[in-house]
């Protein structure tokens, strides 16, 4: 599984980066409320680990199909 998640991120870092800022600051411009959604964030990079990369870290083929 670890495959899995070097390959997410290989392929999304900049995506989930940009999450983490985003949400820190709209934790500092409009709440702390915010704050809440960063523990929240490993739960979708898991699941579209899981789902979208095989056990070597490369992005499966036929994800439309």
């Amino acid at each position: 599984m670890m495959k899995q998640l070097i390959g997410l991120w290989r392929d999304t870092w900049w995506l989930w980066t940009a999450f983490f800022v985003m949400t820190l600051v709209f934790s500092f411009v409009v709440g702390k409320f915010f704050l809440l959604l960063l523990p929240c964030l490993p739960v979708p990079y898991v699941y579209f680990a899981i789902n979208r990369y095989d056990t070597d870290g490369k992005e499966k083929p036929d994800l439309g199909s």
